[in-house]
Parts: structure tokens; C-alpha cells; sequence
């Protein structure tokens, strides 16, 4: 069974306990998928965070991560707002992806943000900028179980 139909039996067994929020993990070979669930439902779900870890390798190069972040960016296009890499920090061994652009709403601008780093992991997370305030601050992500089964596949294939 690949990781994302894993993953979505996890969310399944998870909401039918129906004990909000938690977390659930899914693994398939050597990649490890962990959401932090906020609700779940028969169409879609929504989570704080997703975590996503490659044992493909020991630690990945700068040039490994860089490039694993670009087809990240080129695979994973269907989110609200496409993903750019945004950020290489060579020396701290991370990338760092981000919406090209953020949906206003408001006075509020939200968008994806996604650090990779050299040990072969992927946080990503919903990131609320209030332009009042000045404060950024997490949101939950949204998507159905399609979109999730189609980013656990994309993210496995990101990393050959």
C-alpha cells in the first residue's frame, strides 16, 4: 500500500475516534508522513502542520536539498498559491519555500511556507501575517483527502 493510501487510512481510523486535535503518522519504505489534525471529515480534513521525512539518505548536500526543493515547487502546484523556493541557507543545511504570492483577505495575508532541511525532512505549515499587527502566527491548512493523497505521492516522487 503506498504511503498515501496509509495515510488516509490513518486519518480514517483517527476521525472515527472523533478526539481532536491529534496527530497521525503513516510509513512506506524509508518515508515517514505525520499530520497534526485539527478535524477530519468524510471530504476533506485540516491540520496545523504536515511533516514529512526521507531516509533515502544520510544528509542531504546543498545542492541535493536545493534541487529537491525545486521539484518540490514544480510538482506540489495545486495548492491555493503556487510554491517558489524562496530561500537556500547553505551553511544551516535548509530550504525554504513560500506561496509566490499570499491571498489577502482582509488585512490578513496567508500563505504556505515549507522548510526542507539536510536531514531529509519537510515541515509544512499555514502561516497568517497580520498587517495590523505586524504578527505572524500558524492557521490550519484545508484540503480534501484527494489533495492529500495527491501531495503524499508528490512528496515521495520529490524525492527520487
Amino acid at each position: 500500500m503506498s504511503l498515501s493510501r496509509k495515510i488516509v487510512a490513518e486519518v480514517d481510523a483517527y476521525n472515527s475516534a472523533g478526539i481532536f486535535p491529534g496527530s497521525v503518522t503513516a510509513d512506506e519504505g524509508t518515508n515517514r508522513l505525520t499530520l497534526h489534525l485539527t478535524a477530519a471529515g468524510s471530504v476533506g480534513l485540516a491540520f496545523s502542520a504536515l511533516d514529512f521525512a526521507t531516509a533515502t539518505r544520510a544528509e542531504w548536500s546543498p545542492e541535493a536539498l536545493k534541487a529537491w526543493g525545486d521539484r518540490v515547487a514544480a510538482r506540489v502546484t495545486y495548492l491555493m498559491e503556487p510554491l517558489i523556493v524562496l530561500e537556500h541557507d547553505i551553511e544551516a543545511g535548509e530550504v525554504e519555500l513560500r506561496s509566490q504570492a499570499p491571498t489577502p483577505r482582509a488585512q490578513l495575508r496567508s500563505f504556505y511556507e515549507v522548510r526542507l532541511n539536510r536531514q531529509g525532512t519537510l515541515h509544512l505549515a499555514r502561516v497568517v501575517f497580520d498587517e495590523t499587527t505586524r504578527q505572524r502566527r500558524t492557521a490550519d491548512c484545508q484540503m480534501t483527502r484527494e489533495v492529500l493523497e495527491r501531495l503524499s505521492d508528490d512528496l515521495v516522487a520529490s524525492v527520487a
